[in-house]
């Protein structure tokens, strides 16, 4: 039987909203189902609105979806964010103790004192969350050891003591529902099932272990919002592998001192957010001229300047494939979920070291944050590439030395691509500059070396786009000739894939495509597919419909943009009724449109 239930917790910062999700996630895990966490906070380190959406089933799962079955909210606050979306057949959670709500039509309502249980029953406010996950658990039949074993993984290094403080704190929660609360909702979880062979990450710490996994030995870090845990992940994982983690004093060190170390023979990277990477742009364009293999995160925010530093935007992919001064090869990333946050890592570093070029990998706030369950990786499978290091004895003939010299840059290679030489090496001595060179690494500005090495460049593109690009773009497309064709990139394309399941069962015929290599673009690939659709729509987190922009000015493609730039990220009915919408209106060919132009005060959101 098929069972789909999404929860969602609000309340203040620091009350515990995250870490409530966070052992709701973890539990449904241990008992055997998929499942999805959407996280999202304000800025400030304490106070202002949290929530944190699951949800979990027993088929897999791509969103949190269009809203929720059940809320819990732990202050008045929440309650008036999220009182629009209550309707008929959900059911509200709240705390008592902090206010009363209006009454709702058809909506189940358990009143519930979490502040009074905490504070007076328990003595220690602090348990308020894990009081809720009792009364949760209680009502909902949510497996209660599951619950425990999260508490206990998380707390065990705070002693047995706080283990047993949150055990009595959920235990009160139960209680107080056994003794006190007649169950009116239908809602229920079924019974736990054979625990799946399954991690927990978080995007963010996904990518710090697919870094280490592809050999990352280098990391720069520097706090900014929301790509600071990054560095958080990776420090312990990198100390075991005997790598090093250096905190820098900006954006700026931080890109410098991992092309250092790229430079001296070490996989490196960093990781930053918008305003970061428009100030590591000029070494960006370093890295491109030195051919040095870097690879960049960028967890884009809401911009520009400060904007809003905790929420989800896809505004920095023009930033990231046209940025610089003069023209550098580089490869731009984008995973879809947690689980391709992985894989993709691991991905940036084998470009980076195959080609010698700057990588970046275009995350976002929401996915930073989102936690998924997915299959535990085979790291013995995983294909790691390393860079093409000089050997002299691999070199009898020496084609790569000339009067003595080290050719870092010899222009003879069919693919442009040449071997580094590491530092130490007497028969690797060079020199990089920012400056065009010659063979040998010294600068020259003389027209026919100039063209020479800017087409030695781009030759490794060109090897790229034969050899690596395709298996980075993911086709969904069973109908030789669809109603609409939709393309879809980033976190958008979970939305997506869930939109377009439920069109296809109601007969539409949709085709699908999601890049995950934004550039170089495989043009072939993305026209023969847009030659199977009638119309392409592309849904997209900002203003401008970016990646359309870029595919109208390098393909023949003429999509439909459909654009948010909210702060949160779509939910799939809107892109289910936007494609229903385009269906309806034979006229529509191309433009760009948002919810609040076509729906006006029925544009939804998530938070």
């Amino acid at each position: 039987m098929a069972f789909d239930l999404t929860i969602k917790i609000g309340g203040e910062g620091g009350e515990g909203v995250i870490s409530a999700g966070d052992f709701l996630t973890e539990s449904a895990a241990r008992a055997g189902y998929y499942v999805v966490n959407f996280k999202s906070f304000p800025a400030e380190i304490k106070g202002g609105y949290a929530q944190s959406t699951i949800r979990v089933s027993n088929k897999k799962l791509y969103t949190t979806g269009d809203g929720f079955d059940i809320l819990c909210c732990f202050n008045g606050e929440a309650y008036e964010f999220n009182r629009k979306h209550l309707r008929p057949g959900t059911v509200l959670v709240y705390d008592s103790s902090d206010f009363e709500p209006e009454e709702h039509e058809g909506v189940v309502m358990y009143p519930v004192p979490l502040s009074h249980l905490a504070k007076d029953i328990m003595k220690a406010y602090i348990t308020k969350n894990v009081i809720a996950l009792g009364v949760l658990c209680g009502l909902f039949d949510i497996p209660v050891q599951s619950i425990k074993d999260s508490i206990k993984a998380k707390f065990l290094r705070k002693g047995q003591e706080i283990i047993e403080l949150n055990y009595k704190a959920l235990e009160t929660g139960i209680n107080y529902v056994r003794e006190n609360i007649k169950k009116l909702d239908g809602y229920l979880f079924p019974p736990a099932k054979e625990p799946k062979d399954v991690v927990i990450m978080e995007g963010n710490q996904a990518i710090a272990k697919g870094a280490v996994v592809a050999g990352c030995k280098f990391y720069a870090a520097y706090p900014i919002t929301p790509a600071t845990t990054v560095g958080n992940y990776i420090v312990e994982d990198l100390i075991r592998v005997g790598g090093w983690l250096y905190q820098a004093e900006d954006e700026i060190a931080s890109l410098g001192m991992a092309l250092g170390a790229s430079f001296a023979g070490v996989k490196a990277m960093t990781a930053t957010s918008g305003p970061g990477l428009c100030l590591m742009t000029e070494f960006i364009s370093y890295a491109g001229m030195t051919e040095l293999p870097i690879v960049i995160v960028d967890v884009q925010r809401v911009g520009p300047a400060t904007g809003m530093p905790t929420k989800h935007e896809q505004g920095d992919l023009y930033h990231a494939i046209y940025s610089g001064h003069g023209e550098i090869p580089r490869a731009v990333l984008a995973p879809t979920n947690v689980e391709e946050s992985f894989y993709l890592t691991v991905e940036a570093f084998n470009l980076a070291e195959k080609y010698q070029i700057p990588v970046i990998v275009l995350t976002d706030a929401s996915l930073s944050l989102r936690a998924e369950a997915f299959p535990t990786p085979k790291v013995k499978d995983i294909k790691v590439i390393n860079r093409w290091v000089y050997n002299a004895e691999d070199d009898p003939e020496g084609k790569f030395r000339r009067a003595g010299r080290f050719l870092r840059y010899a222009l003879f290679t069919e693919d442009g691509i040449t071997p580094m030489g590491v530092p130490g090496d007497p028969n690797a001595i060079h020199a990089i500059t920012g400056l065009e060179r010659q063979e040998n690494s010294d600068p020259r500005n003389r027209p026919d070396i100039r063209t020479w090495q800017m087409d030695k460049r781009f030759k490794k593109m060109e090897k790229l786009l034969r050899e690596d690009a395709e298996k980075f773009y993911e086709m969904d497309a069973p109908f030789e000739k669809a109603d609409i064709g939709i393309i879809s990139w980033g976190l958008t394309a979970s939305a997506t894939k869930e939109a377009v399941e439920r069109l296809r069962s109601k007969g539409r015929k949709i085709n699908a495509l999601y890049p995950k290599l934004l550039w170089p673009l495989r043009v072939d690939i993305l026209e023969n597919f847009a030659k199977s659709c009638r119309r392409i729509i592309m849904p997209e987190s900002n203003y401008s419909g970016q990646l359309a922009t870029v595919l109208r000015a390098e393909t023949r493609i003429r999509p439909i943009s459909y654009c948010i730039y909210r702060g949160e990220p779509f939910i799939p009915r809107e892109i289910e009724e936007f494609i229903e919408y385009v269906l309806e209106n034979s006229y529509i060919e191309e433009g760009k449109f948002t919810p609040a132009n076509l729906y006006g005060e029925k544009a939804y959101g998530l938070i």
